[in-house]
């Protein structure tokens, strides 16, 4: 039952990204990353509950989801069904990790985690933060946005 419903949030989840990419006239907006980064340092980690609106990025580039974590692609329904079906059978899920800066977090492991908590409604998700400072390439900075 529970791989059911796990298979019916991920269509769901689908149906979103598609419905807002065309809205969007086509063009997916990966979530931010810093890829720009230079250099990236953290300290060390700290656990808790983070609200799930913060998560603004990952720190690599990704296109198998959208800026609001919604499944981009096919490719990753196995992994997100899998942990989607976790969460109906109220096993645990590891915390997520991500890297606090200054414009909100960015996921360093656990982007399907985000992408399921987002598409079942939760509102925050158990992570392992760490504060972060990023050193960005003096051409990426006079890149204009």
């Amino acid at each position: 039952m529970a791989s059911a419903f796990a298979h019916a949030d991920f269509r769901r989840a689908r149906r979103a990204h598609l419905t807002a990419r065309v809205r969007r006239r086509w063009r997916a907006e990966p979530p931010r990353d810093l890829a720009d980064a230079v250099a990236l340092h953290w300290q060390p980690a700290r656990r808790r509950a983070i609200p799930l609106a913060a998560i603004v990025g990952t720190i690599e580039a990704t296109a198998d989801f959208d800026s609001r974590f919604r499944p981009a692609s096919e490719r990753v329904a196995s992994r997100w069904t899998s942990i989607a079906r976790a969460h109906h059978d109220g096993r645990p899920i590891p915390p997520i990790d991500v890297i606090e800066m200054t414009d909100g977090f960015y996921v360093l492991d656990g982007r399907h985690r985000v992408s399921v908590a987002h598409a079942l409604g939760h509102a925050e998700i158990d992570a392992r933060t760490r504060r972060g400072e990023a050193a960005v390439s003096a051409r990426a900075a006079e890149s204009p946005e």
